[in-house]
């Protein structure tokens, strides 16, 4: 802010040299110097004496620390599950390449997707347990909150993606008996049901800033 100030104030004196130089009637002159003076001084007067924040009271910083701890607690719970999430969508990806590869029947797809499904189910289950807790102050619950709804209706949407997947790879509703056709049943069943990107960065960065403590 000081750099901006003095930048301001050097441009001022150009001004003003270029004003004495073009001016023919130098009260106007003066006058302007006046205002411009005052002016400059009452800004300079602002930006010197801007009283210093309160440095946080022992009781905040020990509150922050709680927080703090209460949410890492936490997230350590939810990132478990959160891995869980990207692990199985890895996996049924895997299986679609590996069928669309010819390096497994569809009948291997189908057990594989079937399991799967199962460990979708239970990640999903896990994470309608991990509520936030209550001791977390009302803007940091809010936050978690909002994670992890966003991160629910993301393992809703890819538990709807594995069990379409599953229903097209049962070898009882094959529609087609031409491997390539039905790897592009599978490809696109994986792409139209599939989950959209999770974005939870806005409430993460939010958290961060709420519970990080202040520099001395």
């Amino acid at each position: 802010m000081a750099i901006v100030f003095i930048a301001a104030v050097l441009i001022c004196l150009l001004l003003l040299l270029v004003l004495y130089r073009n001016l023919p009637n130098k009260k106007v002159f003066y006058g302007f110097c006046l205002v411009l003076a005052l002016t400059i001084g009452a800004i300079g007067q602002a930006l010197l004496f801007q009283p210093k924040a309160e440095p946080p009271s022992e009781i905040a910083l020990r509150r922050i620390a709680a927080q703090q701890q209460i949410f890492d607690d936490w997230y350590t719970s939810y990132k478990k599950q959160l891995d869980t999430l990207d692990y199985n969508w890895a996996q049924g990806q895997k299986i679609v390449n590996d069928y669309h590869n010819d390096n497994i029947s569809l009948n291997t797809a189908y057990t594989r997707l079937n399991l799967l499904e199962h460990q979708a189910q239970v990640t999903n289950q896990e994470l309608s347990k991990l509520a936030p807790p209550i001791s977390l102050d009302d803007t940091n619950y809010d936050l978690a909150a909002s994670i992890l709804n966003k991160t629910i209706a993301y393992s809703e949407k890819q538990l709807t993606a594995i069990t379409a997947l599953k229903a097209n790879a049962n070898p009882a509703n094959l529609s087609t008996d031409n491997h390539q056709e039905e790897s592009r049943i599978l490809q696109e069943t994986m792409l139209r049901n599939g989950p959209d990107a999770l974005f939870t960065a806005a409430e993460t960065n939010s958290l961060r800033q709420n519970l990080t403590l202040p520099e001395n």
